[in-house]
């Protein structure tokens, strides 16, 4: 039974939220409401989501009542959209923004003016939760991300618990719902746990959710077939709903304490049954019932500004003046005589330790908590000097290898995980459970393979539910990786964007350091998606993550497996940073050296010096794995068709939103010329959709002299060849192109180039009819070998 004084407390302290909450959407002045309002305390423009506040503040208390009580870490996330009046409610009254922010938001009621006035205004604080505010890790501005992050935040975090509230708008989406299979992957013996709590309040912007209007004994039935162990709350319970809620965390905890000391002292907990709390309390409650016949509480009308005229509108001002009044603040707080405030002794007697407050939680600030992986030793595991320039390797197995060795290294510090949807044998990584599994926390058969209770490999089907909890595993601090299928990775385009306003907005925020590198892998790449067929061939990843800020974002197209290891490693020393490994899992040509990969590595770009002559008629350039095999190819079938012609062939492995490698590029241009001539064509050979490649370079003066080749969205069901013949990347074609070139600038003249083009469009031809015959490509095309 709780006691009546926690009670009394929890109601006190969840007034006081709500009174703030509310005035930080309404009042530019007056502020404490210590006279009635007037139109003139009302702000010009009325932003932010009332509705949903009243569930953020219920939560945050009993949250704090348990960190009070227990002294036990814990995370708060904020899942539903733009209650961010409610957190900074929360974070004024334990002080986190006064510890943070003591010149602008002071402990006084100029902090409360200030947290007021610049809500949702221009240069002001967002209407959602965002890095500018203490102890968030999840920036609010797009629903579904919250439960995934939460779950990896808690990944090699035994003592924390992630509070996470889910709004039951936010539960809809897709994103969300495969959140919830993560009990089946997250072990209790060496992680921490997540808390979900569902906020029922019935209504979307515009109608009812799909929760709201379920049973009791409905929703208990979903939650248990997730393999949870459901707990309600509902505010039409004769129970008073403060009494429930501090029942269920008070359940809640026990069970969660429960699992994990079972798990920790040697049980092999099969199918833990977390609990989840399903809380109804109604869509704006506490705030105007009513208006003028209009129902608000526990309506969608409350989903935002409700009585929203009160700058003009005598009778919206004097539902608000009523609203204010009924929270009776003037009661639960004093101002001392030199401004400072006091809260009724109730209040604070749920403030938790200063270190332990949601918004302190050393947790929520990676960058101080960050340690460096220690690396594995790249010249035991790259291709040396025993493999000949040309001879055939794999870049994903390297990679494996890579990831099995770093996990070996950092085994005690417990610091680096793989997030995979369902690829990693698939991915070729597969040399990683040599030294680890994959986590499951459900049966375990004993045909299974490499699958443990406690394996560093995250695996399942869900790219949504593996993205969120690498980026909550990411920013508490920690190393991760998420390989998946390029012509997929699409799904997680948008949380990858939201990632990266997450680390944008924390740069400059003085009281966050740089976080590790988000590092995806796009494996199984168009090229080689030819069994496949057309779904699985799209590169659009690539394009859409270079719009984004050129330093959070990187593409590395490594050309060989060496390099692939030197980009491995170089991204996980990043920090604030969004990389992209793009890495094919089929034996190509190995080009570089690991010295030439490390120094082609600090420019993104490099002339290859060994496939080069001086003084180039034209330039080749290649950037992707397969489109640098076809270069190569077809510098060989034009050195035997125009021995006399000099090129220069141009490895690009690095791309920004900026240009091409080293932003250098950009900021000297000159720098281009010395790389692709002042004057000569270039062909560029590239991975992906070719409209990326003519944007970096648009800004060069020299752009006109590009001729850029790539994936045009042509593809079938066909040969590994075939697709680069079908969108004019092939070693043929760009014979074709760079004939076209040396005819341009006068190097060759008119009857060669119409012989060259002719052969080589009469060799397509005769490698379509043979793969129609045949099925397969030929052998000079399939055991093609360098020669130079």
């Amino acid at each position: 039974m709780t006691d009546s004084h926690e009670i009394i407390a929890l109601k006190k302290y969840v007034r006081a939220t709500n009174f703030l909450a509310t005035s930080q959407i309404y009042l530019k002045q007056n502020v404490l409401y210590k006279r009635h309002l007037e139109h003139t305390d009302i702000k010009p423009r009325l932003l932010g989501h009332w509705g949903t506040c009243p569930g953020i503040n219920f939560v945050y208390a009993n949250v704090n009542r348990l960190i009070v009580k227990h002294k036990r870490e814990f995370l708060y996330l904020v899942g539903p959209g733009h209650g961010f009046p409610a957190v900074q409610a929360n974070l004024f009254m334990e002080g986190s923004l006064s510890h943070f922010y003591p010149e602008t938001i002071p402990f006084t009621e100029t902090g409360i003016e200030d947290i007021c006035k610049k809500f949702s205004a221009a240069y002001g604080y967002p209407s959602h939760a965002n890095p500018e505010a203490p102890g968030q890790i999840l920036e609010g501005g797009e629903l579904g991300y919250s439960l995934s992050v939460a779950w990896g935040s808690v990944l090699d975090n035994p003592n924390l618990i992630a509070a996470c509230l889910i709004g039951d708008g936010e539960a809809e989406t897709g994103p969300l719902a495969a959140s919830w299979y993560a009990n089946r992957l997250v072990s209790p013996e060496h992680n921490g746990a997540v808390l979900p709590i569902v906020h029922i309040n019935g209504y979307k912007i515009s109608g009812p959710t799909r929760m709201g209007r379920m049973s009791h004994e409905e929703l208990d039935l979903e939650f248990r077939g997730l393999g949870y162990h459901p707990i309600i709350v509902d505010d039409e319970m004769e129970t008073d709903i403060f009494e429930q809620m501090t029942a269920a965390m008070d359940l809640s905890y026990d069970m969660i304490n429960d699992i994990q000391r079972r798990a920790r002292s040697g049980e092999d907990v099969v199918k833990p049954r977390w609990p989840v709390i399903l809380m109804r309390t109604s869509k704006g409650w506490t705030g105007t019932a009513e208006y003028e016949g209009k129902k608000l509480e526990g309506n969608c009308e409350s989903h935002q500004v409700i009585v929203s005229n009160c700058a003009k509108d005598k009778g919206h001002l004097e539902a608000l003046d009523k609203w204010l009044a009924s929270y009776k603040f003037d009661e639960l707080v004093q101002t001392t005589e030199s401004g400072e405030l006091i809260f009724d002794k109730d209040i604070l007697s749920l403030m938790p330790p200063k270190d332990l407050c949601c918004g302190r939680q050393r947790l929520s600030y990676g960058g101080e908590v960050v340690r460096a992986l220690a690396n594995p030793d790249l010249s035991k595991l790259g291709y040396g000097s025993e493999t000949p320039r040309g001879q055939r390797g794999f870049s994903m197995l390297k990679m494996g290898e890579w990831m099995r060795d770093a996990f070996k290294l950092n085994r005690d510090q417990r610091n680096l995980r793989i997030f995979s949807p369902d690829e990693t044998y698939s991915n070729q990584l597969q040399a990683v459970f040599e030294e680890t599994d994959r986590s499951w926390q459900w049966p375990i058969e004993s045909w299974d393979q490499d699958m443990s209770r406690d394996g560093r490999v995250i695996e399942l089907l869900s790219e949504n539910l593996l993205f969120g909890m690498l980026h909550g595993y990411t920013v508490t601090g920690r190393h991760g990786m998420f390989p998946t299928y390029e012509s997929f990775s699409q799904v997680v385009s948008s949380m990858a964007d939201q990632y990266c306003k997450y680390v944008h907005a924390s740069q400059g925020i003085h009281f966050r350091k740089p976080i590790p590198a988000c590092n995806v892998v796009l494996s199984s790449l168009l090229e080689r998606q030819d069994h496949n067929g057309y779904s699985h061939q799209n590169p659009s990843f690539l394009g859409a993550m270079l719009e984004k800020h050129p330093n959070i974002i990187s593409a590395y197209l490594p050309s060989d497996a060496n390099s692939t290891l030197v980009y491995t490693e170089k991204a996980y020393a990043d920090r604030d940073k969004l990389n992209i490994i793009v890495a094919g899992k089929k034996s190509l040509p190995q080009w570089l050296s690991l010295d030439e990969a490390r120094k082609q590595a600090k420019d993104g770009v490099m002339v290859w010096d060994f496939a080069s002559d001086e003084n180039p008629d034209v330039v080749l350039a290649g950037c992707g794995d397969y489109a640098t095999q076809e270069c190569m190819a077809s510098l060989v079938l034009i050195r035997e068709i125009l021995p006399r012609v000099r090129i220069r062939f141009v490895s690009v492995s690095e791309l920004h939103s900026s240009g091409l490698g080293n932003l250098k590029f950009q900021s000297k241009p000159w720098m281009m010329d010395e790389v692709f001539t002042q004057d000569k064509g270039v062909v560029f050979n590239y991975h992906g959709y070719p409209n990326t490649i003519k944007k970096l370079v648009f800004d060069y003066k020299g752009n006109r002299r590009f001729r850029i080749k790539g994936y045009e969205e042509e593809g079938s069901t066909t040969t590994p060849f075939d697709m680069g013949v079908r969108n004019g990347t092939s070693r043929y074609h760009l014979v074709i192109d760079m004939a076209y070139k040396l005819f341009q600038q006068g190097v060759i003249d008119e009857t060669q180039h119409v012989t060259i083009t002719t052969d080589m469009l009469q060799r397509l031809v005769d490698h379509k009819n043979y793969i129609k015959a045949n099925g397969v490509d030929p052998e000079e095309i399939e055991n093609w070998v360098w020669t130079r």
